[in-house]
């Protein structure tokens, strides 16, 4: 059974408002929290997602650097083979 997604997951994007077409397709993103529950898509996580590519204009309402995603467009993953970013710092200062 997959656990359900919950602050501070790790996910990767599996769809978008373009359906497989998104452009964030394969985006590794942080979950942050839950923003509300949309009647056609469910649940609305914001997410970190640096590098995320918008459909609308929303700089308003969603700081840079965030996103939201549908519960149904994210995958869970393990950070397992993902290197955390404490890590690369402590690193490159051996």
């Amino acid at each position: 059974m997959i656990e359900p997604i919950k602050n501070g997951d790790l996910c990767i994007v599996i769809s978008g408002m373009k359906g497989d077409k998104s452009p964030n397709i394969g985006l590794i993103v942080t979950v942050i929290h839950r923003v509300y529950e949309c009647p056609q898509l469910g649940a609305i996580w914001r997410c970190e997602a640096e590098y995320a590519i918008r459909e609308f204009d929303d700089r308003i309402t969603v700081p840079a650097g965030l996103a939201d995603f549908a519960q149904s467009w994210l995958k869970k993953i393990k950070p397992d083979g993902i290197m955390d970013k404490s890590k690369i710092k402590e690193e490159e200062l051996v």
